[in-house]
């Protein structure tokens, strides 16, 4: 007589695969829809009933996989629920796969948060329970990260993890961290999880002032920087008898023109195709993909900026489309970052111009946004791709001199007559 199959085993009903994994209050149900098709989960949620979807698989073994994992889920939630207790490492990990503020950036600032949340984990615990959080917690924290010598886990490539230890830092670090950290908590207030409750009642953090770099970097480059760099790249593309090498500094010369006349990041300026200039109406496209905030956009740009790029089209090759800066070794990929940075450098040098300190490309952009003071902030937050206009106000447009001078020497005077007296 054949073994009748555990109640939590695989079986098959009405020719179709199905399973249970977990026990009542924390269950999770797979099963094939049709047969041989892709499976399901279900997931009884109180107050709202089953939740049904899709696994994406008809791997029986992925689909299990991915079963467990939600099951894993659902009893660390439990946990919560019954204990109290909110870890950090619990509210980072719903953080970062839940979390609108944390999903929408790209690639690159979601690895960029992740190693600040590293650093915080390896300070607090994985197991600090935030509720509990303190203004001389924080205080404590930002002095350790000044001082350097916090030990926390490093993700490798291998998917391997390594220890590493913070070097002593300014206040831009910390700053970056705390927001960070009050972002994440501040998330948690707003998460309903099982039975109706909220992950954090309340946010342990609410009201404490931020860190603060009292005298930030933030360098902002000039038009004579510009025509010195652009002469010295065309002046290394001369030079050059390597057709390959000349076209990398042909593209240089290009990115810079284009972060100068643009203000936009040197992330959305590499990954631009020639698809993106419409040059018939006058405007560039910046894809949604290569937006550090996944925002799609379509600005005008003035008929000189479209005389400039139309002047490169033939002898870079785009006359048949692709990207404006492709890799050497993938055509549909483009230059790599590290490599537009290093290149920069090469021709700031050979124009002997001094290193600004703390800043290479993103100089331009507060060039761009300082020179627009004049505009409403709406505009030019629109022009150069910001988000919010408070962070183009506070950290990208700058006093300046001529601007200054203007101020001091205006005539005007206010009369009784004005102000109604």
């Amino acid at each position: 007589m054949p073994r009748k199959p555990r109640r939590n085993a695989w079986k098959i009903v009405d020719g179709k695969w199905t399973r249970s994994l977990g026990s009542r209050g924390a269950r999770v149900r797979l099963f094939e829809r049709t047969k041989g098709g892709v499976y399901y989960r279900d997931v009884h949620v109180p107050g709202r009933g089953k939740d049904r979807k899709s696994l994406g698989t008809t791997d029986r073994g992925e689909a299990e996989r991915l079963g467990n994992q939600l099951l894993g889920a659902l009893l660390s939630e439990e946990q919560v629920i019954e204990s109290g207790v909110v870890t950090l490492g619990h509210l980072w990990e719903r953080y970062s796969q839940e979390a609108a503020r944390f999903l929408d950036n790209d690639g690159r600032t979601r690895r960029e948060e992740s190693a600040h949340v590293a650093v915080l984990l390896g300070f607090f615990g994985d197991e600090c329970d935030v509720r509990h959080l303190t203004e001389a917690d924080v205080d404590a924290f930002v002095a350790a990260r000044a001082r350097g010598g916090i030990s926390y886990r490093v993700n490798r490539a291998d998917g391997t993890t390594a220890t590493a230890v913070t070097q002593p830092v300014r206040a831009r670090s910390p700053e970056v961290e705390v927001r960070l950290l009050k972002s994440m908590l501040r998330w948690g207030t707003t998460v309903r999880v099982r039975r109706g409750q909220r992950l954090l009642a309340s946010n342990p953090l609410d009201g404490l002032r931020g860190v603060r770099e009292q005298n930030p970097k933030r360098p902002i480059t000039t038009w004579e920087r510009f025509e010195k760099t652009r002469a010295a790249i065309q002046e290394l593309a001369e030079n050059t008898e390597d057709p390959a090498k000349h076209q990398d500094w042909l593209r240089l010369e290009l990115a810079l023109v284009l972060a100068e006349a643009t203000g936009r990041r040197i992330g959305s300026i590499r990954q631009l195709r020639w698809e993106d200039f419409d040059f018939a109406v006058g405007t560039i496209r910046w894809r949604a993909e290569a937006d550090k905030k996944r925002r799609e956009s379509v600005v005008p740009v003035p008929a000189s900026l479209l005389d400039e790029v139309r002047r490169f089209r033939p002898k870079l090759g785009g006359a048949f489309g692709g990207l404006l800066f492709p890799s050497r070794s993938d055509v549909e990929q483009p230059v790599r970052r590290e490599v537009f940075q290093k290149a920069l450098m090469r021709a700031e040098a050979h124009a002997k111009l001094p290193k600004l300190d703390g800043g290479l490309w993103h100089c331009w952009r507060r060039k761009f946004a300082s020179e627009r003071k004049h505009f409403p902030l709406p505009d030019v937050a629109a022009a150069g791709g910001w988000k919010d206009t408070q962070t183009l106000l506070t950290c990208y447009q700058a006093a300046d001199a001529d601007t200054m001078l203007a101020v001091m020497s205006e005539t005007r005077k206010v009369t009784d007559r004005a102000v109604g007296t």
